[in-house]
């Protein structure tokens, strides 16, 4: 009682200063009225109801709202400046909103008028357990056992709260893909590589038919970690075919984007991996640690050179395949059965330290990469001889990091015509890895 006196006297307050106010409570029986499932859930319906009542204009004074949790429960007080609005209208958005939210019928939105009184609509609620009386009947003549109601409620909320953070994970490591994707092509200058103001080495694409095909493969990035959620085979080698078929959707949009230029089958592939996996830890509630992200990959990828290169029976045509037939280097393929090793041990160093990308750390990263990786792209173009001349000049860039010394690495490119495209797309994944650790996911 003491709470609910004290929560009114807070809307008389605002009312004092010419405001009405909305306030946002649930209807939770027994005691205790909040816990962190019922904490978290009332935290996602307040999102909810901001977002509701801005896109309908209510115009909310959120710099003088009220949160906080009492022994009536957690609750939310917000003035709102009137406007051209009618009371009444508002008042309907309340209802409007408890009636489309999934969970609404736990949810009580009230206006609360000039005098700080709650205005009413004159309706009944339906009770929520029953679905047959009104609510105010089945609470006035204690026709359910809290209990019974609160065993009904929470699982309830929990899978709500469960959904929202699934959509938010999904949300945020789909971004990660595409922001790593367009900050690696982005990058300029780069060795031999499209970048904003070159075509590197390249004849048939530049940055606007990487543009082209980053919009194409994206919408298939929520798809990777949503599958990478259902995932529940022990045996995670069951997964390449699973991530594959989402692959070859990609590759198939990425062609018809770029009239079949192959601008990002590499990264398609590897970012198609990281993004199944770290979907597939988020549904085994395993927090994104780095050793459990790359033992997950190394099993995933299990003797994939072997099944897919080493195999006579699987006669890929591409360049890759080309390239081990001919000089025993696995590529893409020998990255991801090692658990990314070049990207967690060359190239991650070189952004752990810092809080925000820049181009310097980013070039750094990119030579630490290219000095260390076996760059099929470049043997495809040249020879083994070419490609460990290029990892000397890079490493020796990197132990003396200069404009000139990095513009010497593009101008080896330039006069060797070579395009270190395999380095690239592990800086993607780099760039990619290093925002999940960032964001604590």
């Amino acid at each position: 009682m003491e709470a609910r006196e004290q929560r009114a006297y807070l809307k008389r307050q605002i009312a004092l200063r010419g405001f009405p106010s909305l306030s946002l409570t649930l209807n939770i029986p027994g005691f205790p009225k909040s816990n962190t499932v019922v904490n978290a859930f009332f935290e996602y319906c307040l999102r909810d109801f901001g977002y509701f009542m801005k896109a309908n204009l209510v115009s909310l004074i959120d710099k003088d709202a009220i949160k906080g949790c009492d022994a009536a429960g957690d609750f939310y007080i917000v003035p709102f400046s009137q406007g051209i609005l009618s009371l009444q209208s508002i008042k309907q958005y309340c209802e409007e909103f408890e009636q489309s939210h999934t969970l609404g019928r736990f949810v009580d939105a009230d206006l609360n008028g000039l005098d700080g009184v709650s205005v009413s609509s004159g309706k009944s609620k339906i009770c929520f357990f029953c679905l047959e009386r009104p609510a105010i009947d089945c609470r006035r003549e204690q026709v359910h056992e809290p209990e019974e109601l609160r065993s009904f409620m929470f699982p309830k909320m929990e899978s709500f709260n469960l959904q929202k953070r699934q959509d938010e994970f999904v949300r945020k490591l789909s971004s990660f893909a595409l922001q790593a994707i367009l900050v690696e092509i982005s990058l300029t200058p780069k060795p031999g590589l499209v970048d904003r103001f070159s075509n590197g080495s390249h004849l048939d694409m530049n940055f606007r038919t990487f543009l082209y095909s980053s919009s194409a493969i994206m919408p298939w990035f929520s798809e990777l970690v949503l599958v990478g959620i259902a995932f529940d085979k022990s045996e995670l080698t069951l997964a390449l075919p699973l991530i594959r078929k989402i692959g070859l959707k990609m590759e198939s949009a990425m062609n018809d984007a770029t009239g079949n230029i192959n601008t990002q089958k590499g990264i398609i592939f590897l970012l198609g991996i990281s993004l199944f996996a770290c979907g597939t830890l988020f549904s085994r509630n395993i927090k994104f640690k780095i050793e459990d992200f790359r033992e997950f990959v190394r099993s995933c990828c299990k003797d994939i050179v072997s099944n897919e290169l080493n195999n006579q029976l699987f006669l890929e045509k591409s360049h890759g395949a080309d390239i081990f037939r001919l000089y025993g280097i696995s590529g893409a393929r020998g990255e991801v059965e090692s658990g990314f090793a070049t990207v967690f041990d060359y190239g991650l160093p070189q952004l752990a330290e810092i809080d925000q990308i820049n181009d310097e750390a980013l070039m750094k990263c990119f030579i630490a990469i290219a000095a260390n990786n076996q760059d099929t792209n470049i043997l495809y173009r040249t020879n083994p001889e070419v490609l460990e001349n290029f990892q000397k000049l890079c490493k020796s860039a990197l132990e003396d990091f200069s404009a000139a010394n990095y513009s010497s690495v593009i101008d080896f490119c330039k006069t060797n015509n070579i395009s270190p495209g395999g380095s690239a797309d592990l800086l993607a994944v780099t760039i990619f890895v290093w925002s999940v650790i960032r964001a604590d996911l």
